[in-house]
């Protein structure tokens, strides 16, 4: 982004793109696109601007009412460094403060080159490109498969945190109701800690086994 290198039209297609860095010597590079999120951050964006403006046209008004005693500007550098904090977007505004007046202004360039980065995202990994370059058509061994990873590997890799992250709440939550237990001893821990994983693995079998009691999705994911 800083060396003008954006080309939005790679994720035209499929939402991601294989990019490399020098600043990333090793490592390869997926910029993914999520449109959901880039409409909600562009709409916050749009709230919080509307809010800071409209919080400055009140200190603007403020300083022009007082006459008899000015604000000083220091006294309107708080107000301002306020509304700048609550809203975090003092990077989008030009502002001149001086003894009872305040100007302000949008910075628009700054605000389009946010736009620009809306909703993308860089996923890193050290793993090498897989052969022939996607890793699904691959017919090497499964070992060595799981070394080397293809850009969509990669991608669907990371979407399938959100698994782990629900394994972990369902751990840690009310699902199996595993109450917490003081361990004095590392063998206690590991044996608590197995029991618990223990658990999920026959609660995640019996969800697949009955889907169609617990109303699951139709479209399951393929295996």
């Amino acid at each position: 982004v800083d060396q003008g290198h954006r080309q939005l039209s790679l994720l035209d297609r499929q939402n991601w793109a294989e990019i490399q860095s020098p600043e990333f010597p090793g490592e390869r590079l997926m910029a993914c696109l999520h449109p959901l999120l880039a409409a909600q951050r562009r709409r916050t964006r749009e709230e919080s601007l509307a809010a800071t403006q409209r919080q400055l046209a009140r200190i603007v008004t403020e300083a022009r009412r007082r006459t008899r005693t000015p604000l000083s500007a220091q006294a309107l550098g708080v107000k301002v460094g306020r509304v700048f904090h609550r809203y975090k977007m003092g990077k989008h505004f030009q502002w001149d403060i001086q003894a009872g007046v305040l100007r302000w202004s949008r910075r628009e360039e700054s605000i389009r080159q946010e736009e620009d980065l809306d909703g993308i995202y860089v996923i890193r990994t050290s793993a090498p490109v897989a052969e022939g370059g996607d890793s699904t058509k691959s017919c090497s061994p499964p070992a060595r498969r799981a070394e080397r990873l293809s850009a969509a590997d990669t991608v669907r890799s990371y979407k399938g945190l959100a698994a782990v992250e629900r394994a972990f709440r369902c751990l840690k939550g009310l699902d199996l109701r595993v109450r917490p237990i003081f361990h004095r001893t590392a063998d206690h821990v590991r044996a608590h800690i197995f029991l618990g994983l223990l658990a999920y693995y026959v609660e995640w079998h019996l969800r697949g086994a009955w889907a169609e009691l617990l109303f699951a999705d139709e479209a399951l994911p393929a295996t």
